[in-house]
C-alpha cells in the first residue's frame, strides 16, 4: 500500500473517533438517597416552622409594646392636660372670652388645649367636628370633650372629661354661665338630659 493510501486511511479513522458522540452515563436515583433527603426536609421545616413563629411573636409583642408606649403617652398628656384645666377652677364665665382670667366655654376648652400645642376650632358647634367621635360614654376616657345642648338636641356648650366611671358616669371640667370654671358630673338631671355626643382630640388628627 502506498504511503498516501496509509495516510489517507489515517485521517479518515482521526476524524470518525473525534466525531463519535460522548456518551452519558444516567444515573438512577437511589431510593435510600432519596428517602434521606425526605427525611432531612422535614426536619429542616420542623426547625423552621417554630423559628417562623417566634419571629412572628416578636413582632407582635413588638406592635404590643409600641401600642401601650403610645397609650402611655396620651395617658400622660391627658393628666397635663387635666392639670392644667383645674388651674383655672374658679375663673369667672364671659362670653366670648378665651382667657385667661375669663372663658366661655369653647374659649376655655380652646385654651386648656392650646397649652398642649392643639389647635382647636373657635365654638363649640365647630369643635364637635373635630377628632374621632365617642360612641359609648363607657370608652370615654379623661381628655375628651363632651357636649351638650338644650334637649339633648344641637350643641351650645362644651367640656372637658377629668374622671370616667365604670357605668359610663363622668366628671367633667367647663366654664359654666351661672359660675365659671368648675367641675359636674354627667349624674346631675341637668346635664345628663343636655347630654349630646363626644369626641376624641388626644392621638387624634384635628
Amino acid at each position: 500500500m502506498s504511503k498516501k493510501a496509509i495516510c489517507l486511511l489515517f485521517c479518515l479513522s482521526t476524524f470518525s473517533f473525534a466525531n463519535t458522540p460522548i456518551r452519558h452515563r444516567t444515573v438512577e436515583p437511589r431510593p435510600d438517597l432519596l428517602v434521606v433527603q425526605s427525611a432531612a426536609q422535614s426536619r429542616l421545616a420542623e426547625v423552621l416552622e417554630p423559628l417562623s413563629v417566634a419571629v412572628e411573636t416578636q413582632t407582635d409583642d413588638a406592635l404590643a409594646a409600641t401600642t401601650l408606649a403610645d397609650h402611655g403617652v396620651l395617658r400622660g398628656i391627658a393628666s397635663d392636660l387635666i392639670t392644667a384645666a383645674k388651674r383655672h377652677i374658679g375663673a369667672r364665665y364671659s362670653s366670648g372670652c378665651s382667657g385667661p382670667k375669663a372663658f366661655d366655654c369653647s374659649g376655655f376648652t380652646s385654651y386648656v388645649f392650646a397649652r398642649m400645642g392643639i389647635t382647636l376650632k373657635r365654638s363649640s358647634r365647630e369643635q364637635v367636628t373635630q377628632g374621632e367621635a365617642v360612641r359609648r360614654r363607657t370608652d370615654l376616657q379623661p381628655g375628651d370633650l363632651v357636649f351638650f345642648g338644650r334637649g339633648g338636641r344641637g350643641v351650645n356648650h362644651v367640656g372637658i372629661v377629668t374622671d370616667v366611671e365604670a357605668d359610663g358616669t363622668f366628671q367633667f371640667i367647663h366654664a359654666s354661665t351661672s359660675r365659671g370654671v368648675r367641675i359636674d358630673s354627667s349624674s346631675d338631671s341637668y346635664w345628663t338630659r343636655r347630654y349630646v355626643s363626644a369626641r376624641r382630640i388626644l392621638g387624634t388628627e384635628v
